[in-house]
């Protein structure tokens, strides 16, 4: 694959980003609600509702310094795993929370569904303060729909002590040393799986965004649907290969039992994935602490650095909430507070998408966990090095439902077409115009 271009400057992407978004909200005809102006009078009540680990200690850290605006925390399952529909039905119901985590994924579909309120006549004032390119994936049309909280710079987590007793010195620079390893303790003993299979659209994705084959783009007024590109198959035939040889185990990393059960046993030796898996396989696998290390990502060829997001969040709010300005400054707290930055960080695994967060000090100790291994100057390596040209489509939640469903019914190349093919019909059925498929 050809070397990285250098990156485009943040102001580009940032306006390339809002065009995107707002083309999604122009097409459909949808407008989301404004932010009232009207203040209430007395103390103030929100629910936030969210995944992320540490949420909860941050609304506590906001409660005790903000005792006339309280918030409660709702610990609520991953966008994905049924949290946006529980949103989206509250909503409906009437009975929605003022707040919400929302993926700079699912905001276009969020938008699409009315789902997220204009919340600029508070946050622009804020904006300032977060990574061009998040205050971008968290707006459209110029127009706030969240505070940026995180970003998700991926790399290699690989086990120090069954590298050693395999005899592999280093963590694999490129995808080619990382299949050789990979047929290398296969060879040596066909129960240990050097890594683990893609899962669903989130892990193709991130591993997609390397290779600088974006899943959508905009063209003449309409989207662009290129999931079956040559960048997303490269990934497909890459692991499908690695997993026809039983060389990687069939299953998540990080919080899944069955990972979990194969690192305890010694069985697994890598996973790919962002930064907010630090806190994941520390909580859930304390007994290997010391054994575990992170590298960069590999990449497809020698000598290059390309590497990938995967996940971050904002905090949004929700239409129909009452309280806005209230809402938008517990967000911004939340997301750039020094106290509440350095809490997401130690509890949540949250790499800052606050600029002044970045220079954090918790980003430049030494992990214990970790051997002692400064693990954030890698992720701040990836962080640089990500390309900038992916494009978040509209119905991201489709293509997650599609992208499970046809990876357990079949391989991943046929699992990318047929996800290519429901992806135009879908935005279609939106009334979008779609171009592709």
């Amino acid at each position: 694959m050809h070397s990285f271009a250098p990156r485009a400057p943040r102001a580009a992407r940032a306006a390339t980003g809002a065009a995107i978004l707002s083309l999604a909200l122009l097409a459909t005809g949808c407008s989301s609600d404004t932010a009232a102006t009207s203040a209430p009078t007395g103390p103030v009540s929100m629910e936030f509702w969210g995944w992320a680990p540490g949420y909860d200690k941050l609304t506590d850290q906001w409660n005790a310094a903000h005792p006339d605006i309280k918030v409660t925390f709702k610990q609520i399952p991953s966008g994905a795993k049924g949290g946006y529909d529980q949103m989206t039905n509250a909503i409906t119901a009437g009975k929605a929370p003022c707040l919400a985590q929302v993926t700079y994924n699912d905001i276009p579909s969020m938008l699409v569904k009315n789902a997220l309120m204009d919340i600029t006549p508070y946050a622009s004032g804020d904006t300032g303060k977060y990574l061009d390119w998040t205050v971008a994936a968290s707006s459209a049309g110029g127009k706030v729909y969240g505070i940026p909280v995180d970003t998700g710079p991926m790399a290699l987590f690989y086990r120090t002590d069954l590298f050693q007793k395999f005899g592999i010195a280093t963590p694999p620079a490129t995808w080619d040393e990382y299949a050789a390893d990979a047929a290398k303790v296969h060879a040596a003993d066909p129960g240990v799986a050097f890594g683990t299979a893609p899962q669903d659209a989130y892990d193709m994705a991130g591993l997609s965004w390397q290779t600088g084959k974006s899943w959508f783009g905009t063209k003449d007024g309409a989207w662009q649907v290129s999931i079956d590109n040559p960048g997303t198959q490269q990934v497909a035939g890459f692991w499908q290969g690695l997993k026809d040889r039983n060389e990687v185990m069939n299953s998540g990393n990080a919080w899944d039992p069955k990972f979990n059960k194969a690192s305890e046993t010694g069985q697994v030796m890598t996973f790919v994935n962002a930064a907010w898996a630090v806190p994941g396989i520390k909580g859930d696998l304390k007994d290997l602490a010391g054994k575990w290390a992170v590298a960069p990502m590999p990449t497809w060829a020698a000598g290059e650095s390309t590497s990938a997001d995967s996940g971050g969040s904002a905090t949004s709010v929700l239409t129909g909430c009452r309280t806005p300005q209230q809402a938008e400054q517990f967000a911004a707290f939340l997301s750039s507070d020094p106290a509440a930055v350095s809490t997401g960080i130690s509890v949540g695994g949250l790499y800052p998408a606050a600029k002044a967060g970045l220079d954090d000090p918790l980003l430049s100790q030494g992990d214990p966990y970790f051997g002692g291994q400064k693990i954030y100057d890698v992720f701040k390596r990836s962080a640089a090095n990500i390309p900038t040209n992916w494009v978040v489509g509209p119905t991201f939640g489709q293509v997650e439902a599609d992208y499970s469903d046809a990876i357990g019914k079949g391989g991943y190349a046929q699992a990318t077409t047929t996800v290519q093919q429901k992806t135009v019909a879908a935005l279609k059925s939106l009334g979008l115009p779609v171009s592709g498929g």
